[in-house]
C-alpha cells in the first residue's frame, strides 16, 4: 500500500504522515500532528493540532479530533473526541455537520444513536439493534453502525478505560 492524500486536503505546518496512510478528501490536519503508519482518515475529518495517532487507527468521516488528543482506538464517523492521555468520546460533531448542511433530523438521529450506543447501560449489540430499529432508514446511522462493527482496534468510548 502507498500513502495517499485526497483532494482538497489541508495539511498544516509540521504534520507528519507516515507510511501506508490513506487520507480522504477535504480532510484538515493541523499543526504538529503525527499520524503513524497504516492509518485511515475518511473524508471531511478534522484533526486539530498536536495530536498523536497510533498505527492502524481509523478516523471516520466527518469526525472531529480535538487538539492535543492521543488516539489509540478508532474514531467513529460524525463523532467528536478529546483527551491528552487517551481520547474519549465527547459527542457528535454537531457544528461540522451543521456547516455541511446535514438535515437537523439527521443530526438529531446521530446524536440519539451515539447516546444510545455509548451512554446507555445496554450491551453494545443490544444498543445497536435498538438504534437500527429506530433510525435504520438513515444511511448515516448505517455508516456509524457498520464502522463500529468493523473496527479492529475498538472504538473510542465515553470514559477513560
Amino acid at each position: 500500500m502507498v500513502t495517499r492524500v485526497g483532494n482538497h486536503a489541508m495539511l498544516m505546518n509540521y504534520v507528519h504522515i507516515a507510511h501506508d496512510v490513506q487520507v480522504g478528501d477535504r480532510v484538515v490536519i493541523t499543526n504538529s500532528t503525527n499520524i503513524a503508519g497504516h492509518c485511515l482518515i475518511d473524508d471531511w475529518a478534522i484533526v486539530e493540532g498536536m495530536c498523536g495517532v497510533a498505527q492502524f487507527v481509523h478516523i471516520g468521516a466527518h469526525a472531529f479530533v480535538a487538539g492535543g488528543s492521543r488516539l489509540d482506538r478508532d474514531v467513529p464517523p460524525y463523532a467528536m473526541v478529546a483527551g491528552s492521555e487517551r481520547a474519549r468520546l465527547i459527542g457528535i460533531n454537531e457544528v461540522g455537520l451543521t456547516r455541511r448542511n446535514f438535515a437537523p433530523e439527521t443530526i438529531a438521529a446521530l446524536k440519539s444513536a451515539i447516546r444510545t450506543i455509548f451512554y446507555s447501560k445496554l450491551r453494545r449489540d443490544e444498543a445497536i439493534e435498538l438504534v437500527l430499529g429506530e433510525f435504520g432508514a438513515l444511511p448515516e446511522v448505517h455508516q456509524l453502525v457498520a464502522f463500529i462493527n468493523q473496527s479492529k482496534r475498538g472504538v473510542v468510548g465515553r470514559e477513560r478505560e
